[in-house]
């Protein structure tokens, strides 16, 4: 049997409706009852790979809709192992890895920052400073966090791979053409974790 491929991918079971997340103003292709879930398509994706050991993280793992995860189907020789990172404990990252290697793991070939948080959308005169203080916790010092928690990890394999899902919302440049001055805690939060990956 070939090795196992590693891979991590967080927010794996958030489901956002499009209209939930882009502003009313926004022209889009969605359609209303579309369902945003990258993460848990990510998993997917990987899970239909032969020998591929699957990590998803949620907020908590023991929550039903966790729980149905362990149900998706996998090509031979991939399995699915569920882990919990909340974006806003300093500790979760860290008890991740330990739960990672207590399976057996001892490296990581592809980590997936994709967990994430978009507050209603504002413009800057009237956007909560709650909401940019939450969106750079969950989008900018979480995946910060992530990547100190998995780099022993991801330093073991020989090609290892560190991906932050980003959104177009945090481009400085097409700020007028993806209407990013609606979403502007998002974007803020995106861009400075952009710059933290590059």
């Amino acid at each position: 049997m070939a090795p196992s491929t590693v891979v991590l991918v967080t927010g794996v079971n958030k489901e956002q409706r499009a209209e939930d997340v882009l502003p009313e103003e926004t022209e889009t292709d969605l359609m209303a009852d579309t369902l945003l879930g990258i993460g848990r398509g990510l998993v997917e994706q990987y899970l239909s790979r032969p020998n591929h050991t699957v990590i998803g993280s949620v907020r908590d793992s023991k929550a039903p809709a966790a729980q149905e995860l362990k149900s998706l189907p996998a090509a031979e020789g991939s399995k699915f192992i569920l882990v919990s990172i909340e974006s806003t404990s300093p500790t979760d990252p860290q008890q991740a890895v330990k739960e990672i290697e207590a399976a057996g793991i001892d490296h990581l070939d592809v980590v997936i920052a994709n967990a994430g948080f978009a507050p209603k959308p504002a413009l800057p005169d009237v956007v909560d400073v709650q909401d940019l203080v939450d969106s750079f916790q969950v989008n900018t010092v979480a995946p910060v966090r992530l990547f100190q928690a998995v780099k022993p990890l991801l330093e073991k394999s020989s090609s290892p791979k560190w991906v932050y899902v980003s959104s177009a919302a945090a481009s400085i440049a097409n700020l007028e053409v993806h209407h990013a001055a609606f979403v502007n805690a998002y974007g803020i939060a995106k861009a400075a974790q952009n710059f933290f990956t590059v």
